[in-house]
């Protein structure tokens, strides 16, 4: 019978391990991220806000962008709630619902509806569904393609020689693409390259978009959310 395979063996080395990659994150992210206490919102959507904080920061990009266009959507009905539309009918509106009642209601300004109907759609849509083929749409990668009945035997070469010193990781991988011409495609022609081109894309995105909606939604909080102090 074969062996149950696990995550971790030892639960303090994997503690250990997992703090040490958190950390680094950290000290790479938190530098860009915002540094000021936020205005007056309810709790649950600082909650909200810090649960995407904390992911960007510790380097989750895809499930703190997930949150972000959560945020937006709850920021949305909580100011359709002050205008007193009623739980009930909250729970039966879907994001565009929800900027939709609100423009009918001129609840919003057009600034501030399209910024909301933007980030639904380019986030909150592909990201809810993980549609990663349309998140990676015309972004390519070089590929390099080997014929068939070389690629076993050129690997089975590099892996001998990798074992017996000769070669390292990093070279056998170069000497596995050597005179082989560039092609190149993106996840619509290979659908793994989707999960390579989504990260990249994530790392030099996500935080940035984050800012964006941090703005927004420091801005918003200051109009629509601040007690009255009359």
């Amino acid at each position: 019978m074969d062996e149950k395979r696990i995550i971790w063996k030892d639960k303090e080395e994997f503690i250990k391990m997992h703090i040490e990659t958190i950390k680094k994150s950290l000290s790479e992210n938190l530098p860009k991220l915002p540094n000021e206490e936020l205005p007056f919102m309810e709790p649950h959507l600082r909650a909200l806000y810090f649960e995407a904080y904390f992911l960007m920061a510790e380097g989750f990009y895809n499930a703190g962008l997930d949150i972000c266009a959560i945020l937006l959507e709850i920021t949305v009905k909580e100011k359709l709630f002050m205008a007193e539309i009623s739980d009930d009918e909250l729970e039966r509106l879907d994001f565009g619902d929800a900027i939709e009642k609100a423009k009918s209601m001129n609840l919003l300004n057009d600034e501030e509806l399209n910024f909301l109907d933007t980030k639904r759609r380019d986030l909150r849509n592909p990201y809810l569904h993980f549609n990663q083929i349309k998140l990676t749409k015309d972004i390519y990668f070089p590929t390099w393609k080997i014929p068939s009945e070389q690629i076993t035997p050129k690997i089975i070469d590099l892996y001998n020689r990798v074992n017996k010193g000769e070669l390292s990781e990093a070279d056998a991988r170069k000497e596995l693409i050597k005179g082989i011409k560039p092609e190149l495609m993106s996840s619509k022609e290979i659908r793994p390259i989707a999960i390579t081109a989504k990260s990249e894309m994530e790392k030099q995105k996500a935080i940035p978009i984050f800012l964006e909606i941090d703005k927004f939604v420091r801005e918003f909080s200051e109009k629509h959310f601040k007690p009255n102090q009359s």
